[in-house]
């Protein structure tokens, strides 16, 4: 995640918006879905901010049948890299030029709150009847404050484990039907990263002659990310960043997660079924672990569901996701989905509703899921987004199975996109293994608290 450029404070991004004077939208349209506003002159013009190409397309047939519906509004998307999104659309509020509607990331939701950057769509979504019984409630939840409502929920993901099924065919291995760990280095998930580990002699860690050094393919890589990494592991053992939304303060430092860490960056790492974290990006942060899956360097692969195009894309092999692990807590997933923000100072309130209000509609949503692009808010569309990936082959079963079990929602609180990188910085060296664990949990602490007490502290 990526912090907000230097120039733009809290405090002036606050100032800015009161003197805007900016106010929550009035009570909404009336009109059945996609209907058109009655006295509109002329066509508005209305801008959508996304960050993914590859859904950029699914998004732009949707907006396409809005546009039939909607012959008043025209909408122009605009895709912004997501390692500037944020403060992109920051600065773009404070100068007056922001999208009028645009994709919201939990880490940026509480600051765009508190900032006045996004609007509130209660009054909304209750004038309009809006049934947030079909969505998913840990996503309604997601984007609540208050009792106030930020956004509808449109998709949503979890993570789970890629796997190489022609390299677990070639060597026999065989998949339980659960797998399990503790931090003790109980459980079959070791055992069965063994399996598939290979030296250059095809020998696997515990046979006779294994060479460590000589290592062909791991079993796993596990990203310094608390969404798609360690995060799921510190969850399955009660733990997490952040102790509930909107904490003051983070809950890194504790025995359980200290205990979850020594699994994932001792256990694992001791057993030679994990690859170094050196080879997996900057401070171990994930950048090269789908190319490492891709080249066959590693024979799964931790990571969220968004990534299953780029692997159908790029894998020469056949793909399989199984789901993770189990903990003491018992199957626990990281889970998060995205909304999109309303600019509480756009120029053009009603017509970005009514886009907004599309998206999250079960028309939209169909194009969306049965074109394999995202995974439906609206539960009762899911099957469709696995009956296309069934069709090319994956099974994505396993991300659904763990998005309607026991999950542990992307952290939102103030500060906590900024704080994200740092903790990343902060448990570098224990992932390189340059550091203590015990070390880095400390200062990963001590940078969020003072990044989430400072936030608050402007927001309140």
């Amino acid at each position: 995640m990526t912090a907000r450029s230097d120039g733009v404070s809290r405090r002036d991004l606050i100032r800015v918006a009161g003197l805007a004077g900016v106010a929550t939208a009035a009570a909404g349209c009336g009109e059945g879905w996609g209907g058109q506003a009655s006295g509109t002159k002329g066509k508005v013009n209305i801008t959508y901010a996304l960050w993914d190409a590859y859904q950029q397309v699914g998004y732009q047939k949707s907006i396409d049948d809005f546009q039939r519906r909607n012959p008043d509004i025209a909408v122009t998307i605009e895709q912004i890299p997501y390692s500037s999104y944020q403060p992109k659309i920051t600065a773009g509020y404070i100068s007056g030029n922001a999208p009028d509607l645009f994709w919201v990331n939990t880490p940026f939701l509480a600051d765009w709150i508190a900032s006045g950057i996004l609007s509130d769509v209660t009054d909304r979504v209750t004038a309009d009847k809006v049934d947030l019984e079909q969505y998913y409630p840990a996503l309604v939840r997601l984007h609540e404050r208050d009792g106030r409502l930020y956004g509808l929920p449109k998709d949503w993901d979890t993570i789970g484990l890629y796997y190489n099924r022609d390299f677990v065919a070639k060597h026999r291995v065989q998949i339980p039907d659960t797998l399990t760990w503790t931090p003790d280095g109980g459980g079959n998930f070791g055992q069965f990263l063994q399996q598939l580990t290979v030296d250059r002699a095809g020998r696997h860690p515990g046979d006779a002659g294994f060479r460590p050094d000589q290592i062909a393919t791991y079993g796993i890589g596990v990203s310094n990310d608390p969404q798609s990494g360690y995060g799921n592991f510190l969850a399955m053992n009660g733990g997490g960043l952040i102790p509930e939304p909107y904490a003051t303060e983070s809950s890194l430092d504790t025995d359980g997660n200290k205990a979850a860490m020594r699994y994932v960056l001792q256990t694992l790492d001791d057993a030679h079924v994990m690859v170094p974290a050196a080879a997996m990006g900057p401070n171990g942060n994930g950048a090269n672990a789908l190319q490492l899956f891709a080249q066959g360097r590693v024979a799964t692969y931790m990571a969220g569901d968004w990534n299953t195009n780029s692997l159908a894309q790029t894998a020469t092999f056949k793909v399989g996701v199984l789901p993770l692990p189990e903990g003491p807590q018992g199957s626990v997933c990281v889970f998060n989905g995205l909304t999109d923000g309303m600019n509480s100072a756009t120029e053009h309130p009603e017509e970005a509703w009514r886009l907004a209000r599309w998206l999250a509609s079960a028309e939209s949503q169909k194009i969306l899921g049965e074109g394999g692009y995202v995974w439906p808010a609206i539960e009762s569309l899911d099957p469709l987004f696995l009956r296309y990936w069934k069709g090319k082959d994956i099974d994505m079963s396993a991300f659904l199975t763990a998005a309607r079990g026991k999950v542990s929602n992307w952290p939102v609180t103030y500060g906590i996109a900024e704080a994200i990188t740092d903790i990343g910085t902060a448990l570098g060296p224990a992932f390189l293994g340059s550091g203590s664990i015990d070390a880095g949990l400390a200062a990963a602490q001590k940078v969020a608290d003072y990044r989430i007490q400072a936030a608050t502290k402007t927001a309140s």
